[in-house]
């Protein structure tokens, strides 16, 4: 069976809170005004986000995108929806390492057997699939934020981590019109505090470290607007923080032996920060 390609979407677009259908209309109310209008305006009024689960992400995305480097390891398992409906669990791994404002270095490796890195050094973005001896180097633009747009343009398998990579995550709680701390919870025996989001059409949710340095210990993504309901699930069970990172991390260089490949750049998209889910 094959994989069907889906990629991680882009925007929440606006957040609305639609009035339960089965509302009838008063006949006490003046007849252009149903009773469902007035409850949706009801309704919108409303604030369904906790103020406290508000509060824990923004120290949780305050605190990521203040560190001016890190390193982080993660197991990524996500579902493929089949052509007969089925769906189909996978699973990747891999290591992040960023240094702001314009480095990047990941390396993943993908339960088929494929291995791939990309280097970022703040002009070019180099590709490399180690498993297949094929590789390729393309102007970048010059912040990473308009990179990450890049190249979530050229991959079609989820990426859901790269939304932890923007230099602004605010959007993961402005796109939310629903927020909630679910409770106390452990991830590799770390304390955090779960929290659960909602969207439009995609429900999220975050395991974020207690104490001093809140890191995002396990992320998980519903897309409601998929057939099938398909999920990412992410545990991020390494972070690192170090004084300095070495340059040749960051420059690409072609494996030897291997061969070049042309690839089709799509135009970056306008950023609008992290947390695009």
């Amino acid at each position: 069976m094959k994989r069907c390609a889906w990629k991680t979407l882009c925007l929440l677009g606006l957040l609305l809170w639609l009035p339960h259908p089965a509302f009838a209309a008063d006949p006490a109310l003046p007849p252009e005004q149903s009773a469902a209008e007035v409850s949706a305006e009801e309704t919108a009024a409303v604030d369904l986000r906790d103020p406290e689960a508000l509060a824990e992400l923004k120290r949780a995305s305050d605190f990521l995108t203040s560190l001016p480097r890190f390193h982080f390891k993660a197991v990524v398992i996500y579902d493929v929806i089949q052509e007969d409906g089925r769906s189909l669990q996978f699973e990747k791994h891999g290591d992040v390492y960023l240094q702001r404002p314009d480095r990047l270095f990941a390396e993943v490796w993908l339960d088929d057997g494929r291995h791939r890195q990309f280097r970022y050094d703040g002009k070019t973005l180099g590709f490399a699939e180690l498993s297949r001896n094929l590789h390729t180097k393309v102007k970048a633009p010059p912040t990473l934020d308009a990179t990450l747009d890049m190249l979530e343009g050229l991959m079609k398998d989820p990426m859901p981590l790269s939304d932890l990579l923007y230099s602004d995550l605010n959007p993961l709680a402005e796109r939310a019109f629903e927020a909630d701390v679910v409770g106390d919870s452990l991830v590799n025996g770390q304390p955090c505090l779960h929290l659960t989001f909602r969207g439009e059409t995609v429900d999220w949710q975050i395991w974020v470290e207690k104490g001093a340095t809140p890191f995002i210990r396990k992320l998980a993504i519903s897309y409601r607007e998929v057939p099938g309901t398909p999920q990412v699930v992410a545990v991020l069970n390494l972070w690192e923080t170090p004084e300095r990172f070495s340059d040749d991390l960051f420059t690409f260089a072609a494996p030897a032996g291997s061969e070049w490949i042309d690839v089709l750049i799509p135009m970056p998209r306008r950023s609008e920060g992290g947390g695009q889910l």
